[in-house]
């Protein structure tokens, strides 16, 4: 039997999150650029590697209040997709950061909650499509990390070989 998330804490689970997307994706405004905006996302990712890992588990939580108001599991799975690209993507020195400024994928997780809390009938089929898509992206994005990493270690042994 499907258990139905009560009004008030599905109103208290959006906000939650919504609090949180505008922290890490838009809170600081850069000034001179027409509204541009960046989160505490952009800055703690500036950690390299570290930085990454802690601003993608405190993405976590977004995914984990959507599963909790039972979402579809294929936009769970979307929202987790969307973390995990932005968490591997933020890896990759200055690129990562520069891709972080633009991808926000807390916002892009709520807005992915508020559509199917709002429109509980919506069609996943988009969803499906975008989730292949994304995971392929991961895919390649990790593909890369790691011959990124073969090619330095190789070097390095090179340099002492």
């Amino acid at each position: 039997m499907k258990r139905v998330t009560r009004e008030p804490d599905r109103s208290r689970a959006l906000s939650e999150v919504q609090t949180m997307a505008w922290l890490l994706d838009n809170s600081i405004p850069v000034p001179g650029t027409g509204g541009r905006r960046f989160g505490i996302d952009a800055l703690i990712g500036l950690v390299p590697v570290v930085g990454d890992l802690v601003s993608g588990s405190i993405g976590l939580f977004v995914v984990w209040r959507g599963s909790r108001l039972r979402l579809p599991r294929i936009v769970v799975a979307r929202m987790l997709a969307n973390t995990a690209l932005d968490m591997m993507a933020g890896v990759i020195p200055f690129a990562g950061d520069a891709f972080d400024l633009w991808f926000k994928s807390n916002t892009r997780n709520l807005n992915l909650m508020r559509r199917y809390l709002e429109q509980p009938d919506t069609s996943t089929r988009g969803e499906w499509m975008a989730f292949g898509v994304m995971a392929a992206i991961v895919f390649a994005v990790v593909l890369l990390i790691g011959w990124l990493l073969v090619s330095i270690v190789g070097e390095i042994a090179s340099l002492f070989g």
